[in-house]
């Protein structure tokens, strides 16, 4: 039988501990940045309306 081959590159939650981001605290800049997009959408749409 083959051996899996290892990855060198580290895990995603490895990568985001390096990158000094709380994995439980990461939904909420995507939250916030959702929410101010859906905001800007709605005024452009209510321009044309």
């Amino acid at each position: 039988m083959a051996e899996p081959k290892k990855n060198d590159k580290p895990m995603p939650i490895a990568r985001q501990f390096e990158s000094g981001i709380d994995p439980d605290n990461s939904l909420l800049p995507m939250l916030i940045g959702g929410l101010v997009l859906i905001v800007i959408g709605a005024i452009i749409v209510m321009m044309f309306v």
